[in-house]
């Protein structure tokens, strides 16, 4: 039990997941606010004090831990800021096992403890947690059910034609729920139509499009900024020509529905598109077992300016995909070449990382008030989310609107894109560009007779938990502990053998905190295993030598 002189640093944690109803004086974070700030008071006694910065995560889901006041309590618990969370209740926390048992990692790392002043239990005790865990079940289960209902709600919905929310396609906009036709933008949708029709490809279209002025829809977002207005890209045209919404019909899934609001396109026309883009859909991309979209189609080139292309080859009935420089009747430097897979996911990775650091978002948000940077940091987390885990087709787009450009050469790869106008950082009419900038180091191997491009295991490409090297460390700080209490006549008396060993355990317990932490993360690089680290007959003593030494980044 806590000491009435002992002060216990306590910070409340409030959740809702949607922002209906925050505009009101008295809201739902308040109340849940209010609650929590009398139980602590009634708890002075033992020494509990109020912090008075506040963690409220409005319109985020309790099933990811992707919140942005969660992840900065997270970052005070672990700095030490904050010895209790308070919450009104569990699920306001987390509604996922896996993640709670993230949370309870970090709060034991730091020795904090966290309450519910709704459900009395005690993190430090073995029945208190499995208390929570059977709590925490039920709460899934209803995250789980809840989100059933509402899909089941959503096909049933468009079952009977009802539109269902989402962005609002070119030709329409939303009136009490009901889609309702815009003439003149309905007149831009039937004129893309046709030109569809008389164009070579879609690519001619784009270019033609751009050059005639026609833009995506405009509109205002909840938070009054102003979003669209941009030239169309071939992703968008390809998606609005196919969109059956066009001819009254929903899509939910594989199936279509007549929809309850006017069509813009005559149903002639409409099919006749439909021919035209599965006539030139190529046999390699109709979407059969073979299609591997590009990911970066468009935004990577090699250092001497040349674009990289996907391509392929086969080896035993295995398909293998390529980003390789165009060359031409003049080239004279030989052609780079690297595995798209492995560029692919390093790119998004890096992306994910940048906006996910603080520093970054820091930067970006100076002179703003408290509310936009809780909103852009949680559009950070959200578009990190999104490049990560969208499908291909789906983060292309996202690619294209952050402007990625990717520069390869032999030793790295260069990254730029521009995340301002995606945040919402900067207005519609400024045009100042905010660069962001990434690299990843590339290294030569030796495959047989031949020597390959291959990215460098960096930060960003790492593998999961070595339980074997936890083991080791662990081992070694067990052994430091033990020579530390030998006193001269214990070390006379110990084999000279035991003790070389104790000493070449011991001494990993000196590695870097960092080195050790992404150990324990299982951040570390796929060459780092427990034999080479232990054969290692000269470790560094300087940390950055020792990151260097052992493959980590430095910092």
């Amino acid at each position: 039990m806590a000491k009435a002189d002992k002060k216990l640093r306590c910070a409340i944690y409030t959740r809702k997941s949607t922002d209906e109803g925050l505009d009101k004086d008295f809201n739902s974070l308040d109340a849940q606010r209010e609650a929590c700030a009398a139980y602590v008071l009634s708890q002075q006694h033992e020494g509990w004090t109020l912090l008075p910065e506040l963690y409220d995560d409005s319109g985020h889901s309790g099933g990811t831990l992707e919140r942005p006041a969660l992840q900065q309590l997270l970052d005070d618990v672990r700095s030490g800021m904050i010895a209790v969370v308070v919450v009104y209740k569990i699920d306001r926390l987390t509604r996922s096992l896996a993640d709670f048992a993230k949370i309870v990692d970090v709060l034991d790392g730091a020795e904090a403890s966290f309450v519910s002043v709704t459900q009395a239990f005690s993190t430090t005790s073995s029945m208190g947690r499995l208390t929570l865990n059977v709590l925490l079940s039920f709460a899934q289960f209803e995250r789980e059910v809840g989100a059933e209902r509402i899909r089941d709600k959503v096909a049933a919905s468009k079952a009977k034609g009802m539109w269902m929310g989402g962005g609002v396609p070119l030709g329409y906009e939303a009136i009490d729920r009901k889609l309702v036709v815009i003439p003149e933008e309905a007149e831009t949708v039937r004129e893309i139509m046709r030109r569809y029709l008389e164009a070579d490809s879609i690519k001619a279209l784009v270019e033609e499009l751009g050059r005639d002025g026609f833009v995506s829809k405009r509109r205002i977002s909840n938070r009054g900024n102003a979003m669209g207005g941009n030239p169309i890209k071939r992703g968008a045209l390809k998606h609005l020509l196919s969109n059956p919404i066009y001819v009254g019909e929903l899509r939910h899934k594989d199936k279509k529905y007549s929809g309850q609001h006017d069509a813009i396109v005559d149903r002639e026309t409409f099919d006749a598109v439909q021919a035209k883009l599965v006539d030139r859909t190529s046999p390699g991309s109709a979407g059969g077992p073979e299609r591997r979209m590009a990911l970066l189609a468009g935004m990577i080139w090699d250092d001497r300016g040349r674009p990289m292309s996907p391509t392929h080859t086969k080896n035993h009935d295995r398909r293998y995909t390529y980003y390789a420089s165009n060359m031409n009747d003049h080239a004279e430097a030989p052609a780079l070449r690297l595995p798209a897979g492995e560029i692919e996911q390093s790119i998004r990775r890096a992306i994910a990382q940048w906006l996910r650091a603080n520093a970054n978002m820091q930067a970006l948000v100076t002179s703003r008030s408290a509310d936009e940077k809780k909103g852009i940091f949680a559009r950070a987390a959200q578009l990190a989310a999104e490049v990560e885990q969208l499908p291909v087709n789906r983060a292309s787009e996202v690619l294209n609107q952050l402007s990625l450009r990717v520069t390869v050469s032999e030793n790295e790869i260069d990254g730029s894109f521009e995340p301002a106008a995606a945040l919402g950082v900067v207005a519609s009419n400024d045009t100042r560009t905010i660069k962001a900038d990434f690299k990843i180091a590339l290294v030569r191997r030796n495959y047989g007779h031949e020597s390959r491009m291959r990215l460098q295991p960096l930060q960003a490409d790492r593998v999961v938990r070595d339980d074997r090297l936890v083991e080791l460390l662990g081992r070694s700080f067990t052994a430091r502990e033990e020579l530390l209490q030998m006193d001269e006549k214990t070390i006379r008396s110990t084999k000279s053998t035991r003790l070389r060993h104790l000493q070449r355990l011991a001494r990993l317990s000196y590695l870097d905190p960092n080195i050790i932490r992404s150990i324990l993360n299982g951040n570390q690089p796929k060459e780092l295993s427990p034999r080479n680290l232990w054969r290692m007959a000269d470790l560094p003593i300087r940390f950055v030598e020792q990151r260097l030494v052992l493959g980590f980044p430095t910092i």
